[in-house]
C-alpha cells in the first residue's frame, strides 16, 4: 500500500487542452510563417469549454486529483488589464473539481506567456518576476479552493533540451523560421520560454518563483506550494561519472537549491539517459524508445527520486511523468512498473506525495503538434468526443485502493 493521503491524479497545461489561447506568445508563434510549430493549437481539445466533462471522467477513474494551469494571457491578456470572466472561468474549474471531490492543484505559468510580456523580453527581462508575482498576487487573491500550486512548470527545462526542441540552424529554412519568430515576438527568439538562455533562468527565473510562491503564500498560506523541474535520470558508463555529475549540477543544481524548503518539489520524469566517456550522451543502444525519442525505461522515475530527495530532503510530489505512443497496453504496463519503483522507493525512506500521470488527454504537444499521444483518454479532434483507454482504468484501480 501507499501512505495514507497519497495524492493520485493526471495533469494537463491550459495551452495543451484549452484551445483559442489568442494573447499568448506561443499562439503568435505557431501562425508566423514559416513556423518552428508544426502545427497551431487551434481548437486544441476544447477543455476550455468541456473542463466539467473531463473532470467528471477522471473522478470516474477513480483519481482524486487534477494538475491543470491558469493561463495568465487569458487572465492579463493586456499589460495592467486582468479579466474577470477569466478569472471567474477558473474558478468555475475549481468548482467543478470540489463538486467530484477531486483536488485542485493550479500551475501558474505552464511555458506560455501573455504576447505583451514576451515582447518586453520574456523570461530574459529584469522586470518579469515583478510582473509574474502581481499576476500571482491577482489570481491567488480571486481564486478560492486550491489545494496546491506549482508556479512555473519545468523552470530549467531549456537548460536541458532548448537547443534540441528548436531546430535554429543557419539552413535557409531555419534562418526564415527565425526571421518569422522574431518578428511576432518583437525581437530575439529567446524572448519564447523554450529557447530561454540559462543565466536569465538561474536569475529572473528563480526570483519569480520565489515572489510568485511568497504572492500565493499571502493569500492561502494553508496551500502547498513548489515549483516542477523537469528531470531525467542521469547515469554514467564506467569512466564517465565525473561527466555525469558536471551534467547534473548543470541541469538541475540552481533549480534544486531553489526549491529546496518549499513545501515541495515537483518531478517530471520520463526516460533515462546515459552519459558516455567521450561527452555524448542517449539512450542505451538498443533499447526500446518511446515514439518521443525516449528510452522506454519506467524505472527512471524512481531514480530520479532518490537523486532529488538526497539533494533536497524537500517533499517530492511527482507531477508528470507518462508513455507517449499508440500502444496502450505498453502505456498501462509502463504505469505499473513506475509505480512499483515509486512504491520501493517510499519504503526505502523517500518522501513522495503523490503521483500526476502525464496527461489526462492526447493534447497539444508543443513544437510537434498532435501526432505524440500521452494520454489517458483519447480525442477525436473533428467531434471532440472522448474515449477511455484501458490504462486510464489500471490507474484508476491504483488509485482506488492505494496500492498495487
Amino acid at each position: 500500500m501507499f501512505p495514507d493521503g497519497f495524492i493520485w491524479g493526471a495533469a494537463t497545461a491550459a495551452h495543451q487542452v484549452e484551445g483559442g489561447n489568442v494573447s499568448s506568445d506561443c499562439w503568435a508563434l505557431e501562425h508566423a510563417r514559416p513556423s518552428f510549430f508544426r502545427e497551431p493549437s487551434g481548437d486544441a481539445v476544447d477543455q476550455y469549454h468541456r473542463f466539467g466533462e473531463d473532470v467528471a471522467i477522471l473522478a470516474g477513474l477513480g483519481l482524486r486529483a487534477y494538475r491543470f494551469s491558469i493561463e495568465w494571457a487569458r487572465i492579463e491578456p493586456e499589460e495592467g488589464f486582468f479579466s474577470q470572466a477569466a478569472l471567474d472561468h477558473y474558478q468555475r474549474c475549481i468548482d467543478a473539481c470540489a463538486a467530484h471531490g477531486v483536488l485542485a492543484a493550479l500551475t501558474f505559468q505552464h511555458f506560455t506567456l501573455p504576447l505583451w510580456q514576451a515582447r518586453r523580453g520574456g523570461f530574459t527581462d529584469a522586470g518579469l518576476a515583478d510582473r509574474f508575482a502581481r499576476f500571482c498576487d491577482h489570481a491567488a487573491g480571486a481564486l478560492r479552493g486550491f489545494d496546491i500550486a506549482c508556479t512555473l512548470n519545468e523552470l530549467n527545462l531549456p537548460v536541458m533540451f532548448g537547443d534540441s526542441m528548436i531546430k535554429d540552424g543557419a539552413d535557409a529554412e531555419a534562418v526564415a523560421k527565425r526571421l518569422a519568430a522574431e518578428n511576432v515576438l518583437g525581437g530575439s527568439l529567446q524572448h519564447f520560454f523554450l529557447a530561454t538562455p540559462r543565466r536569465a533562468l538561474v536569475t529572473n527565473g528563480v526570483r519569480a518563483h520565489r515572489q510568485a510562491r511568497d504572492a500565493i503564500k499571502a493569500h492561502h498560506p494553508g496551500v502547498k506550494v513548489g515549483v516542477t523541474l523537469a528531470l531525467q535520470d542521469e547515469q554514467a558508463e564506467p569512466g564517465a561519472e565525473a561527466l555525469r555529475d558536471h551534467r547534473r549540477a548543470d541541469f538541475y543544481g540552481a533549480f534544486l537549491d531553489a526549491a529546496a524548503g518549499d513545501d515541495f518539489i515537483g518531478v517530471q520524469t520520463y526516460t533515462r539517459v546515459i552519459v558516455r566517456k567521450d561527452a555524448t550522451f542517449g539512450p542505451e543502444p538498443g533499447h526500446k524508445l518511446t515514439t518521443m525519442g525516449y528510452e522506454d525505461r519506467p524505472q527512471a522515475l524512481a531514480e530520479t527520486c532518490r537523486y532529488v530527495w538526497e539533494q533536497t530532503r524537500t517533499p517530492i510530489i511527482i507531477t508528470e511523468n507518462g508513455w507517449a505512443g499508440e500502444d496502450d497496453a505498453r502505456r498501462a504496463a509502463f504505469i505499473r512498473e513506475a509505480l512499483t519503483d515509486v512504491h520501493a522507493a517510499i519504503k526505502s525512506g523517500v518522501d513522495i506525495r503523490g503521483y500526476f500521470y502525464w496527461s489526462l488527454l492526447d493534447n497539444y504537444e508543443w513544437l510537434l503538434g498532435y501526432d505524440q499521444k500521452f494520454g489517458l483518454i483519447a480525442v477525436d479532434r473533428a467531434t471532440q468526443r472522448r474515449t477511455i483507454k484501458p490504462s486510464a482504468a489500471v490507474l484508476g484501480g491504483i488509485a482506488r485502493t492505494n496500492g498495487l
